[in-house]
């Protein structure tokens, strides 16, 4: 059966909240049922059918096409099934994500993978700051899941970050890894600065070493062969990405650190 997709009619001015548009919450939902559901956009509230072209489809196989950015909260809550876009998303995109696989064919807006649990999320193209993050004033980020970025990321990546993994194919910006307090963070491009700014613990795999350096306050614990990495990578080719195919990632040079905190984390940079 092919999927139940919502082709966005025209470009909107306003923001719209795609929440209620997950297959947990579209289960058993008729077509006239999913048409009268009500968006927020902006300050109002529209039907879906009043936005979206909607196809009828399996609910558990979501498509959005003709997306842009400001189409926000898509995956929000989501437990299962599976939700693919064509075009970019806006803020939030998997929020409190349990389960499923989430897919964007574009770049996706702040707040990717906030405070999710579970699930994978894919962004084959760049992501904004904050990616797995926590909410502002909350202060636990994402606690499980994957996050695969394709492109370049924004800052603050794994802010919070307290469980899962976030792969970043591409650079990533300033305060990476920041007020990490475990997980792992893996990034074959280049690194912003303050890498693992106040990280408590969790790892930062570097493909290379960044052409900023790494600060004073991780503690340079020399080179290392570490068979645990080994494993990890293994894990990693049951994945679509480029971390698939990466070969003798073992022998690093260790970093520990933020030594102005409790210093249990580390940055690992293949030699």
């Amino acid at each position: 059966m092919s999927s139940l997709t919502f082709t966005l009619k025209e470009v909107t001015r306003q923001r719209i909240d795609c929440s209620p548009l997950t297959p947990n919450k579209l289960a058993d939902k008729s077509l006239a049922d999913i048409a009268k559901i009500q968006l927020v956009t902006g300050n109002l509230s529209e039907r879906a059918d009043a936005l979206f072209i909607i196809t009828e489809g399996d609910s558990q196989s979501i498509k959005f096409k003709g997306s842009n950015s400001k189409l926000d909260f898509i995956g929000h809550n989501m437990t299962k099934g599976k939700i693919s876009v064509d075009g970019d998303v806006g803020a939030y995109f998997g929020i409190f994500m349990e389960g499923g696989l989430l897919s964007v064919k574009g770049n996706s807006f702040i707040y990717t993978g906030c405070e999710m649990k579970g699930g994978q999320i894919k962004v084959n193209g760049d992501a904004g700051d904050f990616i797995g993050g926590a909410r502002p004033g909350r202060r636990n980020g994402m606690t499980g899941g994957t996050v695969i970025v394709t492109g370049n990321a924004g800052a603050r990546a794994g802010d919070h970050m307290r469980r899962g993994m976030i792969l970043i194919e591409g650079n990533t910006g300033d305060y990476c890894g920041s007020r990490m307090i475990s997980g792992t963070i893996a990034v074959q491009g280049d690194c912003g600065r303050h890498l693992g700014y106040a990280m408590k613990r969790g790892t930062i795999l570097l493909n290379q070493m960044p052409t900023r350096g790494i600060t004073a306050n991780f503690n340079d614990c020399g080179t290392h062969t570490l068979g645990y990495l080994a494993l990890l990578f293994t894990s990693f080719k049951k994945l679509d990405t480029t971390f698939s195919r990466v070969d003798n990632f073992s022998r690093v040079r260790r970093y520990a650190g933020d030594l102005a905190g409790i210093g249990m984390g580390e940055i690992l940079v293949k030699i």
